[in-house]
């Protein structure tokens, strides 16, 4: 099963869900920086659940006008895939940004001055980034559940610890760049 479809499928665990509700659920808590979700296939996603006999769909009324909407729900083998799925994305770690990683492994091919160029700007991203994330209401509001807190508390440490490396990395480079 996919990432996207482990999100899926608990965003659907947690209470019964439509497509648009969906969307808002990840716009709210911020899973648009680490799941590859496009809002166009939302419904693709789930539907494939359905197929795959992990979630169960009905037709419910709109509320107001409009069409009927289907809501979709976690199945007892869905819930069963789901538990499996995320006792394996705790247990097994990754190496990180596989494109970051690549762009390491080819650094000679930039000259200097474009290496450098590159790397300062990845940090000007990151530190946007962590400056965007420490504002989330996750990390104030109360009424945010702890395991959506710790997801922001916790990204908030990677990106520290990539700055933290960064800075170091580009004070050695440009020193390389200095001495040779």
């Amino acid at each position: 099963m996919t990432n996207s479809e482990l999100i899926l499928l608990n965003l659907i665990a947690e209470k019964p869900r439509h497509g648009y509700e969906i969307e808002a659920v990840i716009e709210e808590r911020g899973m648009r920086k680490w799941t590859e979700i496009a809002f166009s296939s939302i419904y693709a996603g789930l539907n494939h659940l359905v197929t795959q006999g992990y979630a169960s769909a009905v037709s419910a009324p709109a509320q107001g006008r409009g069409p009927n909407r289907k809501v979709f729900s976690a199945t007892p083998a869905g819930l069963d895939a789901l538990s499996a799925g995320v006792e394996r994305s705790l247990r097994e770690p990754a190496m990180g940004d596989q494109a970051f990683l690549f762009g390491l492994s080819c650094l000679p091919l930039l000259g200097l001055e474009d290496a450098l160029n590159a790397l300062t700007a990845r940090r000007l991203a990151l530190q946007e980034e962590y400056d965007t994330l420490s504002c989330h209401p996750a990390l104030t509001d109360t009424g945010f559940p702890a395991h959506v807190t710790a997801m922001f508390t916790y990204s908030l440490a990677i990106i520290r610890a990539n700055l933290d490396w960064l800075d170091g990395y580009i004070k050695q480079f440009e020193g390389d760049t200095k001495n040779g």
